[in-house]
């Protein structure tokens, strides 16, 4: 092995990280920098109540869009499924439900509060040998008349308390599900990438300086499972028929959707209690 695998994290995980320590136009550029990468500019679609947004958006940045939406109150990523909406607020569930990902947030303003909604969307580009995609976000810039309540904003995301005891048990159902169903048998190469994962980190620059390292601890482990399952997944292994087969997905579908909470939990800034 050359060395602990890298992993990445979902846009809107980063971008919940970061939105926290967004304090000024540099805080701002960095926390851009950090969820766009190496990628292309991404671009933004605003769709507030504001009557000029939608002018206004066409010559706005990722970053003068975070340096709006702060100071933030509570934020969080939810990464919702088909059957697992992750409380979605309803009037943007279709579209979280389709790009996979998105960020809830809640800030201040004025003498009230208002609730936003950024959703990013893919579109991929080139060819196979030189691929590209470009990512807009559709930000609603406050959505609070159409909610029960603001400060359910966030009820569909587990607290860290809870994300611990689950990826917990989602790191040893992984290990049982992949020894149960032989997955890397006669694979040494899937038995390496799976002890790589074990062991992978996520890299400092999609981490904000200062974050709990509580919550870096549920991130990463998370983080891992979430790889593990995307290797196993996607090997046979030594699943032979189309009923193993079934049974592993079934099996890490479970683990899937417990390290998916978590690192959504990981994700979330609340209230000071």
């Amino acid at each position: 092995m050359s060395g602990p695998a890298i992993l990445e994290l979902p846009a809107s995980i980063t971008l919940a990280l970061w939105l926290p320590a967004v304090g000024d136009g540099a805080s701002a550029q960095r926390a851009a920098a950090a969820v766009t990468g190496t990628d292309e500019p991404h671009l933004v679609h605003r769709r507030g109540p504001a009557p000029t947004a939608a002018a206004h958006s066409a010559g706005e940045s990722l970053a003068d869009v975070l340096a709006m939406l702060v100071p933030v109150e509570e934020a969080a990523a939810i990464l919702p499924r088909p059957g697992d909406p992750m409380g979605a607020p309803a009037m943007r569930s279709a579209d979280l439900l389709d790009a996979g990902e998105g960020v809830l947030v809640r800030r201040p303003v004025g003498g009230s509060e208002a609730c936003g909604v950024l959703v990013p969307t893919r579109l991929r580009y080139g060819s196979f040998l030189e691929p590209g995609e470009l990512v807009t976000w559709t930000v609603d810039d406050d959505i609070t008349d159409l909610l029960p309540a603001p400060s359910l904003l966030l009820a569909g995301v587990d607290s860290l308390s809870s994300a611990r005891r689950e990826i917990q048990w989602a790191l040893t159902e992984a290990v049982e599900v992949l020894e149960a169903l032989d997955v890397a048998r006669d694979r040494p190469d899937v038995a390496d990438h799976l002890l790589d994962l074990s062991l992978a980190t996520v890299p400092d620059r999609l981490l904000p300086q200062g974050l709990d390292p509580r919550r870096l601890d549920v991130l990463e482990r998370a983080a891992r499972v979430l790889a593990i399952v995307d290797l196993a997944i996607g090997d046979d292994g030594g699943a032979v028929t189309a009923a193993q087969a079934h049974q592993r997905r079934a099996a890490l579908s479970r683990v899937e959707r417990s390290a998916r909470h978590a690192l959504c939990a990981a994700s979330a800034t609340r209230p000071a209690s």
